[in-house]
């Protein structure tokens, strides 16, 4: 973190009134301009809020889903909803109507004095999600982030919408921008958090230019320089090939390309949009009509409607895909495809690989641990796609099972009819993110071992970590699980000890082999079932009493397993897999690859990096 200190006074000039200012600016106002056609749209899209709107509160509402980390209140309760708010408020103000116009502002006044304006506090110049869970007082950790969110509105307003605000509330706004941005310098986020980093350079950046805060204006193109520069040498974002935060990231590099006018700067802001653009166009696969794996950080398994209506609008109705979303854009995010990109979501050569280095290892002083046998290093993280006429198979070479990842995923089907397989690995029903998985692959078949970190998360990588090396658990099971046009998908059990698994869709036909399993003396069994969405089969480690697992004191926790891909045949390809086990590793190999990893529960930066991968 930096320890730049926070100002104890807010700088003369914000209550002198002075505002934006066009000397030496690297920015410019007006971004966006809407016509007639585009203001319909957008009115269109604003009445899915009217009914959430409060007219006492001057606020959006919303009913809480699930006790959340940031928050002490329960699921069940009406709140209004701080973020959601001054987005509306925000795109009101963009039709110019009387009546918008005027409920746009009573929103920005009443979410305004919301904001920690008391500098003696750590978290001063953040937003509470909800005015009914303030942030003073409460147990749960404030959401920093929220500095960020508010204030890439509320610029928006500044930029847009400034000659339908008056004096004072021009001041108001100004306060509470500086602040925000001065928030955002003392915690000063790092580039592999991706969105959140792309975003505090933003507000700092224009915060800034539009109020002459030299200080704040030098950070925001110093760490857009430096996020660039982390971003290129580590040849992509941390959350690689992310169906959800690819998008994120997207949607705060078109605000810069919207407002920075600053030459050396946009030319960076625009290689990063086209970077974005450019690994989903190499991770699209044409005959499912799916943005393929591997991904960290993706929400749904399939294409979802939202990415639908992206790909249409932002290729000019060039990319239509089956479904019901709105064909028509959202006006306040002009995307654009890159023209050379677009062929790349209508028709490709198939089958080919595509191979990633979605970040390059190296020495992190602040995450490096000295073992008895020696120095470990961080391992480059490299993806691979084999992309088939029929299907597409992805893996990565190092990941995790978290629910938000993706280390082993498969598509194939049609666009109308998408089928997909996830590995999972799943601790009482939920996705154990303390289970890593390294894989090797050549094209349609993949070698793998799950392994597991005794310090790991539970249901999140860092917010539950395992205490003391030890869970309790009624149930461990490794699941594959397969969704989407289910009605042509089973999954049958075969092999002279009732270890292979295999699955047939259609043309579509996978095996899969457990060559190896012992999580201390216990080896599984495979289980079929499903639901009206999904079918799975669950190679089961554990289940029935509650158990006590000390990892620590665990000889072995380890999976092996091989994963095939074919088309045409009532045959599995074959394939001789030869299993070797030390004092420390399990070393898998057939055909061509091979793939060795810890056996035995270890520190989780162990775990993650000492592995050895050889794919043809």
């Amino acid at each position: 973190m930096s320890k730049q200190k926070f100002p104890i006074v807010i700088t003369a000039f914000l209550f002198l009134g002075i505002g934006y200012t066009d000397r030496h600016s690297d920015i410019q106002k007006n971004t966006v301009r809407l016509n007639k056609n585009e203001i319909a749209l957008l009115k269109k899209e604003l009445l899915k809020s009217e009914d959430h709107y409060d007219a006492g509160k001057k606020m959006i509402w919303a009913i809480t889903k699930e006790k959340h980390y940031h928050s002490d209140l329960d699921s069940g309760i009406k709140v209004h909803d701080t973020r959601s708010s001054i987005q509306y408020a925000a795109a009101l103000l963009h039709t110019g109507d009387t009546a918008d116009l005027q409920r746009g502002i009573a929103i920005v006044r009443a979410v305004l004095p919301l904001q920690e304006k008391d500098t003696s506090l750590p978290f001063c110049g953040v937003w509470p999600y909800y005015p009914e869970d303030p942030l003073k007082g409460r147990h749960a950790p404030v959401d920093y982030n929220w500095a960020d969110f508010m204030s890439v509105s509320l610029i928006d307003i500044v930029l847009n919408s400034s000659d339908h605000l008056d004096k004072a509330l021009k001041e108001q706004i100004a306060t509470s921008l500086t602040l925000a941005a001065r928030s955002i310098m003392k915690r000063d986020v790092k580039a592999d958090y991706t969105n959140i980093c792309i975003m505090g350079t933003y507000v700092c950046y224009m915060v800034g230019n539009l109020y002459d805060q030299q200080d704040i204006r030098h950070y925001g193109q110093q760490k857009l320089a430096y996020f660039y520069d982390y971003t290129k040498n580590s040849k992509g974002f941390t959350e690689y090939n992310s169906p959800t935060y690819t998008v994120v990231a997207m949607n705060e590099l078109l605000r810069m390309k919207q407002a920075i006018v600053h030459p050396t700067d946009r030319k960076m802001i625009n290689e990063l949009y086209d970077l974005c653009w450019s690994m989903i166009a190499h991770h699209f696969h044409p005959p499912s009509g799916q943005w393929c794996g591997p991904n960290l950080r993706a929400y749904n398994d399939l294409l979802t409607p939202d990415l639908k209506q992206l790909f249409f609008y932002a290729s000019k109705g060039r990319i239509v895909l089956p479904g019901d979303y709105p064909k028509e854009p959202h006006v306040l995010e002009p995307h654009e495809i890159p023209a050379a990109l677009i062929p790349s979501f209508l028709q490709q050569d198939l089958p080919h690989i595509q191979t990633d280095t979605f970040l390059v290892g190296k020495f992190q002083p602040e995450n490096h641990v000295t073992y008895p046998d020696g120095d470990l290093l961080t391992k480059d993280i490299i993806g691979r796609l084999y992309a088939h006429p029929v299907y597409a198979l992805g893996s990565v070479n190092q990941g995790y099972l978290w629910n938000q990842c993706r280390p082993l995923f498969a598509h194939w089907g049609t666009p109308e009819n998408p089928s997909y397989l996830r590995v999972r690995f799943l601790h009482d029903q939920y996705d154990f993110a303390a289970v890593h998985i390294k894989s090797a692959q050549d094209s349609s078949s993949v070698l793998s071992i799950l392994n597991l970190a005794y310090n790991g998360g539970d249901k999140h990588p860092n917010i539950d970590r395992i205490k003391d090396s030890t869970i309790t658990a009624t149930d461990l099971r490794l699941r594959m699980e397969t969704g989407g046009d289910i009605n042509a998908t089973a999954f049958s059990i075969s092999g002279q000890h009732k270890n292979e698994l295999w699955l047939v869709s259609g043309q579509t036909h996978v095996v899969i082999r457990i060559p190896y399993c012992n999580w201390n003396g216990v080896e599984g069994h495979w289980e079929i079932g499903g639901d009206g969405n999904k079918k799975w089969a669950d190679y089961v480690i554990h289940s029935g009493s509650r158990k006590t697992f000390d990892f620590a004191a665990m000889k072995e926790a380890v999976i092996g397993l091989s994963l095939t891909v074919f088309t045409g045949t009532a045959e599995a390809p074959a394939t001789a897999i030869t299993v070797h086990t030390d004092n420390k590793y399990l070393r898998l190999s057939a055909n061509g690859l091979m793939v060795q990893a810890l056996k035995k529960p270890d520190d989780g930066f162990k775990i993650k990096n000492d592995f050895e991968i050889d794919s043809k």
